[in-house]
């Protein structure tokens, strides 16, 4: 696929892998619809410089928890272009009191991670007649991955890999749809990690260092120009299976 002039919803891109995303696609000539909820000001910074390679770019917030919300910003984006070609299913949220036991935190979870992701990709494909849809999922996501606080995260992802494995047996070919699990990623997320819990967490990844949200962006290019992957979940870990699994 070629993605001069093509429309492309990244959600959740007012910073980390959104935001490299939105700027990676734009830099291909690409109309970039960023997308937040609660960082307006991410936002605006994103689309400030998603802006500079392709002016004809706009920001819209949408809660993907609620329905209305998606259905207005859909209704935005065919007023503003008419279709969508791409979709990259970024949005995601880790509650810190994520726990087996603690019912409320899963269901926040599955609320953004999982119904969120859903909402919106049931929402878009009526604006996409051909295209790609790709979904950030995570390396907590495969089997025997994470811990009792990520039980909810890791269970959201999981299902969220499952649900596009089906969704790409349905739209094939006309849309194909893919998946990127990344792996530690340099993200607001670990503001503020001590050098200790830091170190902690590069001996599980081969490379030593972090994955940082550049790499995961040029993976969405990869996935989306790619006219032969279908229902693939690429992995950009580190080497984190190497280690854990090793």
């Amino acid at each position: 696929m070629n993605l001069q002039n093509k429309v492309v919803i990244v959600t959740g891109s007012s910073s980390g892998i959104g935001a490299a995303t939105a700027v990676r696609f734009a830099k291909e000539g690409a109309k970039v619809v960023v997308n937040y909820d609660v960082n307006e000001t991410g936002g605006g910074e994103t689309l400030k410089e998603v802006q500079k390679f392709s002016p004809d770019s706009i920001l819209i917030q949408t809660d993907i928890r609620n329905e209305n919300d998606v259905n207005r910003m859909c209704d935005e984006i065919k007023a503003k272009y008419g279709r969508v070609d791409i979709l990259i299913n970024n949005s995601g949220f880790y509650c810190d009191e994520d726990d087996p036991d603690n019912l409320d935190a899963i269901e926040k979870t599955f609320a953004v991670d999982f119904f969120g992701q859903v909402r919106v990709t049931i929402a878009m494909r009526k604006l996409m007649d051909k295209g790609k849809i790709i979904f950030i999922s995570s390396v907590n996501g495969k089997i025997g991955y994470g811990g009792p606080d990520t039980a909810g995260y890791s269970a959201a992802k999981a299902a969220l890999d499952s649900y596009m494995k089906n969704l790409a047996k349905e739209v094939a070919p006309d849309i194909l749809v893919n998946s990127i699990r990344p792996g530690r990623t340099l993200t607001r997320m670990w503001d503020g990690i001590t050098k200790e819990h830091e170190a902690e967490l590069m001996n599980d990844v081969a490379t030593g260092h972090w994955v940082m949200p550049e790499e995961i962006a040029e993976g969405t290019i990869f996935l989306v120009k790619n006219d032969s992957m279908c229902g693939e979940i690429l992995t950009i870990d580190g080497g984190m299976g190497l280690r854990i699994f090793g």
